[in-house]
């Protein structure tokens, strides 16, 4: 089972490289290279994020991205309910789209705990986080 999905994986690195470089603007083709992500994926994920405010493009020969939001406030909750909507443990809990056996699923109580569990364990996570994670890896492996 796949929970978070190749795009979110590209999408939560390149907000880290960004997060990491406060108030810089940084290219896609930086990030790209520095992440091992496909350019032209960077960018579709990088609309989204522009769409939804987490990060603000910048035009022109110095232009790029840079993180619109502090670090701190981003979560990784933010990031993946960006890339793949609404965190679902399991189809039936989608709504309409939902299953029909769900009003007397034995498993529908679990699901919505394990669901509740798993976003509020990504919502305690930021950016900062991660960030601060990722220098102490490097420090460790210096």
């Amino acid at each position: 089972m796949e929970v978070i999905r190749r795009h979110t994986d590209y999408a939560l690195r390149a907000l880290v490289y960004l997060a990491a470089r406060p108030g810089l603007v940084v290219s896609a083709g930086e990030i790209a290279a520095s992440e091992d992500i496909p350019l032209e994926f960077l960018l579709k994920i990088f609309q989204r994020f522009v769409k939804s405010g987490l990060v603000t493009s910048h035009r022109g020969a110095q232009g790029g991205f840079s993180l619109a939001k502090d670090p701190s406030g981003v979560t990784v909750l933010d990031v993946v309910e960006t890339m793949q909507g609404k965190v679902a443990m399991n189809r039936c809990l989608l709504g309409k789209d939902g299953c029909p056996h769900g009003p007397r699923c034995p498993l529908k109580k679990s699901w919505i705990a394990m669901e509740e569990k798993l976003a509020a364990y990504m919502a305690g996570i930021t950016l900062q986080d991660l960030v601060r994670e990722q220098r102490s890896v490097f420090k460790e492996k210096s």
